[in-house]
């Protein structure tokens, strides 16, 4: 469906007398008749179009950022691709031991969530990890945002040049001085 059929559906439901609650949406109506994942894949073309803008990074580096995660964090864990979008990052994965679902987005000023469908108990072996797994999102969190930006981070070593910083072309760098 274009642009156009899109925008001409929705005129027609603005226009029609007929108004529809959110309580009416099929989704909202999960007695067995409706395939929700029917309803999700007939998405509209706009919505699609922001998925595509989606990207996933190769297998070496995203093996790296784990290697990372599971030194720091905790060995046992299951990860998900990173997914980098125009203004976010997203990660997650499943800690195994803790029976612990995490997700780090760069969305909020604290994008670290935790989810668990489990009762878990707060040993103190679970609430380290659970430390770990926040300071890490810290630490990944300022690698991500410098590398969407464009800055250059602490690990990968550039220097951003200033008008301080010594170029080499002045008076002990060997060179001829010109003058005019």
């Amino acid at each position: 469906m274009d642009e156009r059929e899109f925008l001409k559906k929705i005129r027609t439901i603005q226009e029609s007398d007929n108004k529809i609650s959110l309580t009416d949406f099929p989704v909202n109506k999960l007695d067995g008749t409706v395939n929700v994942a029917r309803l999700i894949s007939e998405e509209s073309e706009p919505l699609k179009l922001l998925r595509e803008d989606v990207q996933t990074l190769e297998a070496q580096e995203q093996k790296e950022e784990e290697n990372k995660f599971k030194d720091i964090v905790s060995k046992l864990v299951k990860f998900e691709p990173i997914k980098v979008y125009p203004e976010n990052v997203e990660w997650s994965g499943h800690l195994i031991r803790e029976k612990v679902d995490w997700t780090f987005s760069l969305d909020d000023t604290t994008g670290c969530y935790i989810y668990t469908t489990e009762l878990i108990q707060l040993r103190d072996e679970t609430l380290e990890v659970l430390k770990k797994l926040r300071g890490y999102y810290d630490v990944w969190a300022d690698e991500w945002s410098s590398r969407l930006t464009g800055l250059p981070t602490e690990e990968s070593g550039e220097e951003v040049l200033d008008d301080t910083t010594d170029t080499g072309f002045g008076e002990d760098s060997g060179s001829e001085e010109m003058s005019f």
